[in-house]
């Protein structure tokens, strides 16, 4: 005899991780007139969407739309450690 369609339905499928990878390229622009200043580039493997960055705040808004950056932030340091 086999199950009933409610306890398949009530079975769940183990749930797959999200995976997302990226590759960071920086490149260093140093000259001896200027100040030194990078730019890069910020691709998402499993898509293949690649973004040029000359601030770091492009690159994690890029990875924000694969991402839930906020969730993954380190806790702030102990209030004794920032006030030393």
């Amino acid at each position: 005899m086999l199950p009933s369609l409610a306890i398949l339905c009530e079975m769940e499928a183990p749930t797959l991780p999200l995976i997302s990878s990226f590759i960071i390229r920086f490149v260093l622009d140093e000259t001896s007139a200027e100040k030194a200043s990078y730019h890069g580039t910020v691709r998402h493997i499993q898509t293949a969407e690649q973004i040029s960055f000359t601030e770091w705040r492009e690159a994690t808004e890029f990875m924000r739309r694969f991402v839930q950056l906020d969730e993954l932030q380190p806790p702030s340091p102990p209030d004794s450690i920032t006030n030393l």
